[in-house]
């Protein structure tokens, strides 16, 4: 760097908080503010995403139920593993379908 680039980058940095941080890059520096209207309704009906996600839930809740049980027997584990993830499956399209009871209207 010459003397007079130097100074002049002296110059250019004359009224500049050497400790501030550094300006954002990108364009602008901020975000575009998001729309309020822009989103869709949530869809709350019984697709294949909703079995996948409650089939899985349900799996991990009878593993659960059947790991804590088990010394208690085979059969005893086996079966409360079994009714553990039934009612996990019947709670969460109870809950589906109220869900969709109050957003119909």
């Amino acid at each position: 760097m010459s003397r007079a680039e130097r100074r002049q980058y002296q110059r250019m940095l004359k009224g500049q908080d050497p400790y501030a941080p550094p300006p954002p890059r990108g364009g602008g520096g901020r975000r575009p503010s998001r729309r309020a209207g822009s989103r869709t309704p949530h869809d709350w009906s019984f697709n294949r995403g909703f079995w996948l996600k409650s089939l899985g839930l349900a799996a991990v809740v009878g593993v659960t139920a059947l790991s804590v049980s088990w010394s208690a027997g085979a059969e005893v584990a086996l079966t409360a593993g079994g009714l553990a993830a039934a009612v996990a499956i019947a709670l969460l399209v109870g809950l589906r379908l109220v869900i969709q009871r109050r957003t119909a209207g």
